[in-house]
This record gives C-alpha cells, structure tokens and sequence, in this order.
C-alpha cells in the first residue's frame, strides 16, 4: 500500500504492537492523574506548577511542528506530479512525520507516568 515491505512477518508483528501501544499509553496515562489536594502549597506544587506551565508551552510547540511536518509533506505529494524519485521523498516525508508524531506522544507519556508515580 505505502510501498513499504518488511523482509518478513515478524517485523510487522513488532510495528503492530509497537503502533498499538504508542496508541493505549496516552489514554492509560491520563486515566491515572489525580488533582493535587486542596489548599497544598509547599515546593514540590510549585514546582509542578512551573513544570504545567512549561510543558503546555512544549506541548503547544509540538502539535504545530507535527502540522508543519504534515503540510510540508503534503506539498511534497502535490509538487512530485507522478515522479517516482519525488514521490518516494515525500513518502519519507510522510513517514517521519508519523515517527516522529509516535516519539513525542510516547515522551508525553513517560512524562505523565513520571510525574504521576513521584507525586509532581
């Protein structure tokens, strides 16, 4: 379908898998977040507050370079015009995009799981 073929079964085994648990870590993530309790004001609630404020920063930096990514290649697809070398490029294009989209929400959830197993 994309062109892309692993030597054998095996490999799509793993890439299933893998796929699948970079799609349930997120949500199993955020099923576990608990709300600081009411009225906690010492060092480590500050410090989580300035760490929200910069993730959300992080985060909203992010989603843009993952829509830039995809629009850049995108415009790759229009400007190949049915040349296979150009098409093969924006294929790449495609799927780093994807990769990379994979690598920071699998980031994003180690996050999340860190944060919430020490309490931050």
């Amino acid at each position: 379908m994309w062109g892309f073929s692993p030597p054998c079964a095996m490999n799509k085994k793993i890439l299933f898998i893998g796929l699948v648990s970079l799609l349930i870590m997120p949500g199993l993530v955020f099923g576990f977040s608990s709300p600081p309790p009411p009225g906690s004001t010492n060092l480590g609630s500050v410090i989580g507050n300035v760490l929200d404020a910069i993730l959300t920063v992080l985060w909203v930096v992010a989603v843009a370079v993952i829509i830039i990514a995809f629009v850049f290649a995108g415009f790759k697809y229009i400007s190949a015009q049915g040349e296979p070398g150009k098409v093969k490029e924006a294929h790449k294009a495609v799927l780093w995009g994807v990769v990379g989209t994979g690598v920071i929400l699998l980031a994003w959830s180690v996050l999340i799981t860190v944060r919430n197993i020490l309490g931050v």
